[in-house]
């Protein structure tokens, strides 16, 4: 982990990454030429260290990683506003960050 894991990042699951993106085929001419921030937004952000705490949790086993110096282009917080997305296109994601992670988890073990 690059500087102390406070960093904030927020997670979107693929499907509703998908989701957005056949909304916005659906309302081509209402958002044609816009720019949307896709992300997760602020209810799915979550720091390094509770993202590693919440896999070590569900997994069920101790991880340890190794702390390396801050980078110096590393943002403190990365969250997307997707604001825009909620109001134009009445989208926002549906899966939270810990059922995505667990879906996550759920299909690695079922292709090792």
């Amino acid at each position: 982990i690059s500087g102390n894991g406070k960093q904030v990042r927020d997670l979107l699951y693929a499907s509703d990454c998908v989701a957005l993106y056949l909304k916005a085929a659906d309302n081509i001419e209402t958002i044609k030429g816009q720019a949307f921030n896709i992300g997760g937004g602020i209810e799915n952000s979550s720091s390094l260290l509770e993202l590693f705490q919440f896999l070590e949790q569900e997994l069920d086993i101790k991880m340890t990683y190794q702390q390396l110096p801050p980078r110096e282009s590393d943002q403190r917080v990365f969250v997307a506003d997707i604001t825009k997305a909620q109001q134009i296109i009445n989208w926002k994601p549906s899966v939270a960050k810990e059922q995505g992670i667990r879906k996550m988890i759920e299909w690695v073990k079922g292709n090792d």
